[in-house]
Formats: structure tokens, sequence, C-alpha cells
């Protein structure tokens, strides 16, 4: 895929996206960010919602659960708390939407295997 961004190249601040709090162009590396939704989020949250958009041009993909465990890990990484980490996409999706509702599920799921390979917690473990 010569010519398509290798990551975030700039971030635009518009002020408002409609249902989404950012976007960004995979060729071009631009990320919008929706200012009426971001001024609602908690920095940590911010945080989520823009390396959710860097995995789609760093990964080069469509896909929204890859770009969520993106997202996720360096997150989690980065010493972020694994309980924002969940609540951060909680807050953007719809619980309605099937798709949403799976990609929760997903992000508690990685929450409680990374607490538990990287903290010991076992208290979720079967």
């Amino acid at each position: 895929m010569q010519g398509w961004a290798k990551g975030i190249t700039k971030i635009i601040r518009v002020p408002d996206l409609g249902a989404t709090p950012a976007r960004v162009n995979r060729r071009t590396g631009v990320m919008e960010i929706s200012l009426k939704h971001m001024k609602a989020m908690p920095v940590a949250h911010r945080l989520f919602v823009m390396l959710h958009e860097q995995a789609h041009v760093e990964l080069q993909t469509t896909d929204e659960v890859k770009a969520d465990a993106y997202a996720f890990k360096k997150y989690a990484d980065m010493g972020y708390s694994l309980k924002e980490s969940v609540k951060a996409l909680t807050k953007v999706l719809n619980e309605n939407n099937p798709e949403h509702n799976w990609r929760m599920y997903l992000s508690l799921k990685r929450a409680e295997k990374y607490d538990l390979e990287y903290n010991g917690n076992k208290k979720f473990a079967k």
C-alpha cells in the first residue's frame, strides 16, 4: 500500500462529528476529533479514543476490533487503568448495536487477561 500514512500526521479539532468522537483518514494520517465529544470525556478516555484512531493508520485496517486491541495494549502498557480502558470504549459505543456489544465484551476480556498476565490478578481466572 504505497503512499499510505504510517502514523498520525495531523490532528484537526472540529466542533462535532455526529455520533463519533474521532475519525482518521488511513491514507493521509489526518485525524479529526470532535470537540463536542472530547470536552465531555476524561483526559484518559480521550487518549484511548486517539490511540484507537492511531491503530487504524498504523495497522492500515478498518477492523474496529483490531483497532480496539491495539489501543488497549498501548493504553495499558502506558500504565493507565484497565477499568478506565473498558469505560473509555463503553462510553462511546451504543449498547443497542450487537457489534458494539461484542466489542465491549472483548474489551472486558482483554482487561481481565492483561490483569492476570501482567499484574498476577487471578480474581477473574477460571
